[in-house]
């Protein structure tokens, strides 16, 4: 499947640096917007659409996907002077994928809370291992056996809070339930993730670590494993924030962030 780009051109400028911006399960390219806006001043940026989002094809129920396949469709979006990478929850996943197979292309991270729940296999996180996993496993019971819109009320109640799904209008509902089989897929891409923790140490360029206070307990915990392993990393918890910051509250998210590697980021407007 192809990877559709909602691309936002900076001023035209000479040797302008790109950022790739990748969004988070049942999410799309779209929801970086008011980021993207503004950022363009000083990046081409780029929101492509993960596999199986955008256009007019749905993932197939049951259908599996990897780390690996994600960041391979990416691929062709990395400059040969490399790219920034901005990726959220899932995304984040995608952009540390990203870093460990191609670290020369990678300028920096900026990653909110990247759900590498893998590196949550260890007796000090255990209890959120299990948690992340019962969550994931509930989900993918509710696709498999077609109660798409189970699915989307658990998933979204689990990030956003209970009753966040009540929330949304029938239309966005129904959207949401009808990207649950690429959830499902991307649940069990993270579970099967295999990549050591100490190989997070050969990721030498700089990573803005972000998150939220009252986010779930295993989103919290992994970003701390992440900050410990990556040698370059810096990590802002952003007080009263939860996990869908990026999209809830972009205006905060943009007013934390101070790049390394670049003074500092431009404020929204």
């Amino acid at each position: 499947m192809s990877n559709p780009v909602v691309s936002l051109p900076p001023r035209s400028r000479a040797g302008v640096e790109r950022l790739l911006c990748l969004h988070s399960s049942a999410g799309s390219g779209r929801q970086w917007e008011p980021i993207a806006h503004a950022l363009r001043q000083r990046f081409e940026v780029m929101a492509p659409e993960l596999l199986g989002y955008g256009g007019s094809a749905r993932w197939s129920v049951g259908a599996p996907v990897s780390l690996d396949a994600e960041a391979q469709a990416l691929a062709p979006l990395l400059q040969r002077g490399g790219a920034h990478l901005f990726g959220h929850s899932y995304g984040g996943a995608v952009a540390l994928q990203m870093a460990l197979r191609w670290p020369e292309r990678i300028r920096s991270l900026t990653l909110y809370e990247p759900v590498r729940f893998a590196l949550l296999r260890q007796p000090a996180t255990r209890e959120a291992a299990e948690a992340i996993v019962g969550v994931g496993r509930r989900i993918g019971m509710d696709v498999l056996s077609l109660r798409a819109a189970a699915a989307a009320q658990r998933f979204v109640d689990y990030w956003s809070g209970d009753g966040a799904w009540a929330r949304l209008d029938a239309r966005r509902q129904q959207a949401l339930a009808a990207r649950m089989p690429k959830v499902h897929a991307e649940f069990e891409a993270l579970f099967a993730d295999r990549v050591p923790p100490p190989a997070y140490a050969a990721l030498t360029m700089p990573v803005q670590l972000l998150g939220g206070s009252r986010s779930p307990l295993p989103a919290r915990q992994t970003l701390q494993t992440l900050a410990a392993l990556l040698p370059q990393a810096s990590c802002t918890v952003l007080q009263g924030l939860g996990h869908m910051a990026p999209v809830d509250a972009p205006a905060s998210v943009l007013d934390a962030l101070e790049h390394l590697g670049i003074a500092r980021w431009p404020r929204a407007a």
